[in-house]
């Protein structure tokens, strides 16, 4: 986590250098109170944190808590994209979660900051309050992308409540200890809020908010013909997961071998879909390929005898494999992550 810690006097920069010394951040100061390793704040105060404000993922201000909301009012966006930010008093007595306390971090930030410094931390989000879990945390922590966001508060509101909100699992997503923890199950009686943790595609039921928490497990090995086009492979990939009733949005990664990588059609849908791309070398794959059946003309044109489900296979760490197809010119292995134990 990249941090920014801000001060404006002489004693706020003292304890801003001691919270950058331990979180290894970056201090900003005024210049006549810099010292070795300090960043001088130059010109308006405002304008300084509009500039620095999405360069970093936490911002530690050692301040009254009036100046930073005037501060950051005009850059703040949403909790899904601003960074934490956490106010310290000068007298180091408080350590305050300001904004993004779930999804940005600040609730820990603010626990980290006044550990470091002996201060009583300062939390106000509900769900932490009342003892309750949170989405946010849940879906930050595992790596989850959060669907149907718009019934997000109203989901949380009813876990904060106590109101019978339903938890619907896949079998073979990695287990929440969390949810074990502090969410009740109850089948009987009626139903006020849904939460899924799934990877395949639902309707909504019953006309009750829901929020759907997206595992990233699901991997695609690919193989393709020369200068393919990303249109074609967005059509395929969509139908596929169409037919197999799964969200593109549980997609992990897209894997294939190393001599695809000049392939624009393969990067554009990489940035389509928002997931990186893995490359595996001829080595890499003939450590598997024994696990696959092996094709004449696929090891003549590339040197390995099977590139879709060796890269889909190693990609999601021996994974099981949902689908396999080839349409015009394009090979699909389609695997779910192996569940960690």
């Amino acid at each position: 986590m990249r941090i920014a810690i801000i001060a404006l006097t002489k004693n706020a920069s003292k304890l801003a250098n001691e919270i950058g010394q331990k979180l290894k951040g970056d201090v900003y100061v005024k210049e006549k109170y810099a010292v070795s390793g300090n960043y001088a704040i130059e010109g308006d105060f405002v304008e300084f944190v509009h500039k620095i404000f999405s360069k970093y993922e936490g911002l530690v201000f050692v301040m009254a808590t009036g100046i930073v909301v005037r501060a950051i009012a005009g850059v703040v966006k949403d909790k899904f994209t601003d960074p934490a930010v956490v106010v310290v008093d000068e007298k180091g007595r408080f350590a305050i979660s300001l904004l993004s306390g779930h999804v940005g971090g600040a609730n820990r930030l603010a626990l980290t900051v006044a550990s470091i410094i002996s201060a009583q931390p300062v939390i106000t989000t509900a769900t932490d309050i009342e003892g309750v879990i949170s989405l946010d945390v849940i879906a930050k922590d595992y790596g989850y992308q959060i669907e149907n966001i718009e019934d997000l508060k109203k989901v949380s509101a009813a876990l904060v409540n106590g109101e019978n909100v339903r938890f619907v699992f896949d079998e073979d997503v990695e287990e929440i200890p969390l949810l074990k923890d502090y969410v009740k199950n109850d089948d009987d009686g009626e139903v006020d809020a849904f939460v899924y943790v799934t990877d395949k595609e639902i309707k909504k039921l019953l006309e009750k908010p829901y929020v759907i928490l997206r595992p990233k497990n699901i991997v695609i090995g690919l193989g393709c013909k020369k200068g393919i086009a990303f249109e074609d492979l967005l059509t395929f990939v969509s139908e596929t997961f169409k037919n197999l009733n799964l969200s593109l949005k549980s997609i992990k990664s897209i894997a294939t071998i190393d001599i695809k990588k000049e392939e624009k059609g393969i990067h554009q849908l990489a940035e389509f879909l928002k997931v990186p791309v893995v490359f595996y070398t001829k080595e890499d794959l003939k450590k598997v390929e024994n696990k696959f059946p092996i094709s004449d003309f696929v090891f003549h044109t590339v040197g390995v005898g099977s590139v879709a489900r060796p890269s889909a296979y190693l990609s999601s760490d021996g994974g099981k494999e949902i689908a396999y197809l080839k349409k015009d010119g394009i090979t699909l292995a389609i695997y779910k992550s192996r569940k960690k134990d």
